[in-house]
């Protein structure tokens, strides 16, 4: 049931705007990250930078913290891994490079990553970093170049540089269109819809016994 027509047409164009800018040919990974602040900064970051989907490598649960991600996580696609080897192949089976933060022998600075192909970024965890058994998975290494004598950033810091550093990239290069599928778009369209719509769950029961029981379903009106 379309629920869009509870929106005001500023929502409506709102929801249009960040649907044409979303992109799934960008993704971050996050291995073991243990603060729910962090793991909240950084989706934060993700959603607030076009991005529309985030992995995250933990054995149990993770709670990223409600109100420093302040609901970021709802309007993103979290898909969770048990192990660095079920998130590689995930990602590889999509046609995705991916590319570890880490300070390995080899590494390249960011600013020479071609983000224009299908991408994965992978963060470690606070303490130490990317896995080895990560990394052996990953097609390279990059680092963020510093000019301190501080060797590294906060996870959700270096996060913030990096899918900054690559959304850049990307609209340099091709522009600053999305690149969802017209079906991808559908989808998220509905789901966003009915996350701005006070009561979504509701009004939709309630919508449907009347439609069942042949009333008339009354004017909509504006519930953002």
């Amino acid at each position: 049931m379309d629920l869009k027509n509870y929106l005001t047409e500023r929502r409506r164009a709102r929801i249009e705007e960040v649907l044409s800018r979303r992109t799934r040919d960008l993704i971050l990974v996050l291995e073991g990250v243990h603060d729910p602040h962090n793991v909240a900064a950084c989706l934060r970051t993700a959603e607030g930078l076009g991005l529309q989907e985030v992995h995250v490598i933990a054995p149990g649960d993770y709670h990223p913290h409600k109100k420093v991600s302040q609901g970021a996580d709802k309007w993103l696609d979290i898909h969770r891994h048990s192990t660095p080897e079920a998130a590689a192949d995930a990602l590889r089976d999509r046609g995705y490079r991916l590319f570890a933060a880490a300070l390995a022998p080899g590494a390249c600075s960011i600013d020479d990553l071609d983000f224009t192909k299908k991408t994965a970024v992978v963060l470690g965890n606070e303490h130490e970093g990317v896995s080895d058994a990560l990394q052996a998975l990953c097609d390279g290494a990059f680092v963020i170049p510093m000019r301190g004598f501080t060797q590294s950033f906060n996870i959700s810091v270096a996060a913030a540089i990096t899918v900054y550093h690559a959304t850049r990239a990307r609209t340099a290069a091709l522009g600053p269109a999305g690149d969802l599928a017209l079906e991808d778009r559908d989808v998220l369209r509905t789901r966003w819809v009915e996350l701005s719509v006070r009561g979504a769950a509701l009004l939709k029961e309630e919508l449907a016994a009347r439609e069942e029981a042949g009333e008339p379903t009354g004017e909509p009106g504006s519930r953002v």
